[in-house]
């Protein structure tokens, strides 16, 4: 429902419009729009319209004008925002003294607020709403639609937008979900349905019939594939992994979840893979791995023991089931580096964050499944930050002093790890440092910027989310 709600519409200039290559007449409703535009500016018309015309549906009366719209409304209709859509007195009342783009910013966190309240992400029970959960989310239908996007962008009067802002409520007591909705799974599938369809054609007593026969083919097939994979000790929960992070700290932690029942804790988790001994003398070669030797709190360690992957059953803090997930430290996934990003139990039982260097199976003859990462900490916020306001965490990388020049290890056992963690890049930083166009692939890998890097955890990110196909 909301694909398509935020950003401008199209022009409304019928010039604008071609139709075998020659413009389009404008209608009846644009040319009222224009010409009540036109007498609202000789007429001295104010320069803000009423509440009721910016939550008005069409915007537009019987006769084609424009009700209570004027020449500085239409001025913004359909365009992106400028710098001078701030002096309105309407974006003075909605957003203060916010600069346009950090209320831009606001009104997409606040999107993916609302995608995330109506599918259930990152909550404890998925198989209902409750009334309260449905008139919270009416009110941010509102605040998004009426408050930032109108705001920002003007009348903006799309089927979409209308439906979202004033039908939401009505649409979810009259479903109780949003499950007809879902399309998140891929669209190829279709067409294996459609195939199957066609083969089956007339030949069961309904439609319905023969999907659900369809339906039922294709989940027992991908079951067998997973039961074959999870017996010949393979990776059918590799295929599932998301993206990972490179050196620069670049994209999100990779995370599979298991589609099987997960074990209770990650001590339950069996050691799987092939492993490959490294001198620790090799590992020290490596700048960011200097101090391993004090990390392991062990002194001349012959070798250890390193994996790519470590499995571990996450542990969510808004309740929701336990499920597997795969961490990786890789120096070449692919032809980039995958260094997973984790949120961990520290010692004294707080929260903390890292990124793995190094995946470990035993530390010379002793067995021991464990991390070796490099800390984060909490770095301060800026002043009015709109993702500060939307729960993300600012953090930099921990530096023990002054001298050092790499960020400080950190041994985790993995029953420590609780779950995966979406880390990006604080951007608005890295340009004020580097320039509008920076991006993480071509920040300095120099101390200066390692000091001066900041990072943003995601709290949008669906680590859990409502089943696509919940039972009967």
């Amino acid at each position: 429902m909301l694909a398509g709600a935020v950003g401008p519409r199209d022009p409304d200039d019928a010039g604008n419009e071609l139709l075998n290559g020659l413009p389009v007449a404008p209608t009846a409703a644009v040319a009222g729009l224009q010409a009540s535009a036109s007498a609202g500016n000789n007429d001295g018309a104010s320069d803000s319209a009423s509440d009721s015309d910016w939550q008005s549906d069409t915007g537009i009366d019987a006769a084609g004008g424009a009700a209570g719209v004027n020449e500085p409304a239409l001025a913004g209709c359909g365009t992106l925002p400028g710098p001078d859509v701030v002096a309105t007195p309407r974006y003075r009342d909605v957003f203060g003294s916010m600069p346009v783009h950090d209320s831009v910013l606001d009104t997409f966190c606040r999107a993916a607020q609302l995608v995330g309240a109506l599918f259930c992400d990152n909550v404890a029970y998925t198989a209902a709403l409750t009334e309260a959960e449905v008139q919270s989310m009416e009110a941010a239908a509102n605040a998004l639609g009426v408050d930032n996007i109108q705001t920002l962008y003007g009348l903006v009067n799309t089927s979409k937008l209308h439906r979202v802002v004033q039908h939401l409520g009505d649409e979810l007591r009259a479903r109780g979900n949003l499950w007809e909705g879902e399309t998140s799974e891929n669209k190829r599938l279709h067409s294996s349905y459609k195939r199957m369809f066609h083969r089956s054609n007339k030949r069961g007593p309904s439609v319905t019939l023969q999907m659900i026969l369809c339906d039922e083919a294709q989940s027992a097939v991908l079951q067998d594939v997973r039961d074959a994979d999870e017996e010949s000790g393979g990776t059918a929960g590799d295929n599932l992994d998301l993206g990972g992070a490179d050196n620069g700290g670049r994209g999100g932690a990779g995370a599979g979840s298991s589609t099987g029942d997960a074990p209770a804790q990650t001590s339950d988790l069996p050691f799987t893979g092939r492993a490959r001994r490294v001198p620790v003398s090799a590992l020290r070669r490596s700048p960011a791995l200097a101090r391993i030797e004090a990390a392991l709190g062990v002194e001349n360690a012959a070798w250890v023991t390193t994996h790519k992957t470590v499995r571990i059953v996450a542990r969510f803090g808004w309740g929701a089931p336990s499920a597997v997930q795969h961490l990786r430290a890789i120096r070449d996934f692919g032809g980039k580096p995958w260094y997973s990003f984790a949120q961990y139990e520290t010692e004294n039982g707080g929260i903390g964050w890292g990124r793995l260097r190094l995946v470990l199976r035993s530390v010379g003859p002793r067995r021991r499944s464990c991390v070796v990462l490099q800390r984060l900490r909490r770095a301060t916020p800026r002043p009015g930050c709109v993702l500060s306001r939307h729960n993300c965490v600012r953090l930099r990388w921990d530096l023990d002093d002054e001298v050092d020049e790499h960020p400080s290890l950190e041994v985790v056992d993995a029953r420590r790890l609780l779950r995966a963690e979406d880390v990006q890049v604080e951007y608005e930083d890295l340009a004020d440092r580097l320039g509008l166009r920076a991006t993480p692939s071509s920040m300095p890998d120099t101390v200066t910027e390692r000091r001066a890097c900041r990072f943003f955890t995601n709290p949008f990110f669906p680590w859990t989310t409502r089943p696509m196909r919940p039972g009967l």
